[in-house]
């Protein structure tokens, strides 16, 4: 492959997939990657290294030159090219980041054109120059201090590869810890809400005859994102922790309390050999104030947490709990002490923010706790009921009214005829219309049954990955019943499965 023509004639070969098995467009692609790691390293392609016009997106009448390539069609051609180019300047200016791989600049345009526009099915087949390439588009954006340039086209490409987004990369905590820093918290939400069931599998270096070749189509994308396809760096349990981390964050960010309990619910209950990690600690002192700003008290520890191990978070975490048992108290004076008391806790672990919240949610959740025992009450009552309401009818009225209007507090202030008993403060009935929850229900059973099928399908390949699917069930329930001449075994089946679980548990203790 020493020339341009037979570098298009060898790519143009992919165009035609329609007309091919799935085996037949393997082998090619196989080939024409094998081909292009031939000519980088006998230096057969030096021929492109500084020819601008392969890669040219911005001209019409370039693209009709035969010699072009589009990522679409010829995603692993360009993807060898673009990193030919960029190694080369990399090595002619002796800089990592060049200043034409920073945004606006004209490799940067390519790179952007690329990630847009690349077929997935041919970059199960070169992971490791693609993760590569998005790797470098976040590193010229921090570089240029414009992260957020990086963060929508970074998840659209993970996207485009695998729109279930099932098994974790590298890629999911690079796009995290991407958003965080340059604030862009709705762009990774498309991600955060998508189900990991997945760390990358162990690929088999000669598959069995019959097995799915790459480009087939595949149930689950724990079919191609393994750990020798380069589509993800390797992983370790603490990176699954910073993930969910930084996605607990983004929830925080967006005021999204509920989610961001279960993200940092997932993070203190990641199993663990030795102590629990200062990752861990973090989670739960987030977990502990999020309670507070849900519900107005501290939560008990969920189920999935063992005694012991919350009994350390409890310990190493001390302020964060006597705040939420002074919180419960409904004292502001003792909980504006308790917070001037730890101060300098809040800022060393960077919660300073989230406190100065609680702080502000402490009349919300005064309100809601008499809103159980009141239908309705005058604003200079419900002054005298609460601390955390000026006494000043009038200025108690402003700090209501504001809370009702920005959607915090669900209730009505209604003037008395003549003001004689004061501006009445009434709650909504505790029972919604029945056509509205309804309605309600139907919507979350819907997303609970999706959610549902999307986890009994992924447990399903687990199952088979492990050697418990029910071809394997069946044959050791047959296998029994042959040896055992003849014999009834009714129940034998759940039995085997028993056993089988029983091993299991003992393979993880």
């Amino acid at each position: 492959m020493a020339s341009i023509s037979a570098l298009v004639a060898s790519s143009a070969k992919l165009q035609h997939f329609a007309d091919q098995s799935s085996e037949e467009y393997d082998r090619q692609i196989r080939d024409l990657v094998t081909s292009l790691h031939r000519s980088l390293s006998s230096n057969a392609l030096n021929f492109a290294a500084n020819d601008p016009t392969l890669l040219d997106v911005g001209s019409a009448s370039l693209w009709n030159r035969p010699e072009n390539f589009d990522p679409a069609t010829d995603a692993i051609t360009y993807l060898f090219l673009l990193r030919l180019q960029i190694q080369t300047l990399q090595e002619t200016s002796q800089e990592k980041l060049p200043a034409d791989l920073l945004p606006s600049r004209v490799l940067w345009t390519k790179c952007v054109h690329y990630l847009k526009k690349f077929n997935p099915i041919q970059v199960r087949y070169v992971g490791h120059e693609w993760r590569q390439l998005i790797e470098l588009v976040a590193q010229a954006a921090q570089a240029a201090s414009k992260p957020f340039l990086a963060t929508q086209l970074i998840k659209d490409a993970m996207l485009r590869l695998d729109p279930s987004c099932a098994v974790f990369t590298s890629t999911h905590l690079l796009l995290v810890r991407l958003c965080l820093h340059a604030k862009a918290y709705t762009c990774i939400l498309p991600v955060l809400n998508k189900h990991i069931c997945h760390f990358p599998g162990i690929s088999e270096r000669f598959p069995p005859k019959g097995a799915p070749v790459l480009c087939a189509d595949h149930e689950s994308s724990l079919a191609f994102i393994t750990n020798n396809s380069g589509l993800s760096a390797p992983l370790g349990s603490r990176d699954l922790s910073r993930y969910f981390l930084y996605g607990g964050m983004v929830y925080l960010a967006l005021k999204k309390w509920s989610e961001a309990s279960h993200f940092l619910e997932l993070v203190m209950a990641i199993p663990t050999t030795g102590p629990v990690s200062m990752i861990m600690v973090e989670a739960y002192k987030k977990w502990v104030l999020v309670g507070l700003l849900e519900t107005g008290k501290l939560r008990p520890p969920p189920s999935m947490i063992a005694p012991n191990v919350y009994k350390v978070y409890q310990s190493i975490a001390r302020p964060y709990i006597n705040l939420a048992n002074t919180f419960e108290l409904r004292d502001l004076n003792r909980l504006n002490a308790e917070i001037d008391a730890a101060r300098n806790v809040w800022s060393a672990d960077n919660n300073s923010g989230l406190v100065a919240q609680v702080l502000d949610s402490f009349t919300v959740h005064s309100l809601v706790g008499i809103k159980s025992v009141f239908a309705a009450l005058t604003v200079t009552e419900l002054s005298e009921q609460t601390s955390s309401l000026p006494r000043d009818t009038d200025l108690a009225e402003s700090v209501i009214a504001s809370l009702i209007m920005s959607g915090s507090v669900s209730a009505t202030l209604v003037h008395t005829p003549g003001h004689s008993e004061g501006t009445m403060l009434r709650f909504p009935s505790a029972h919604p219309s029945s056509q509205l929850h309804e309605l309600q229900v139907q919507g979350r059973l819907a997303r609970e049954s999706n959610t549902l099928e999307a986890l009994a399908a992924s447990v399903k390949k687990s199952n088979n990955d492990i050697g418990l699917g029910d071809e394997f069930i069946d044959h050791m329930h047959k296998s029994k019943a042959w040896n055992s001449s003849g014999t009834d075994y009714s129940v034998a089946e759940d039995e085997t499965r028993f056993d089988v679980d029983e091993d299991i548990m003992g393979d993880q203790i």
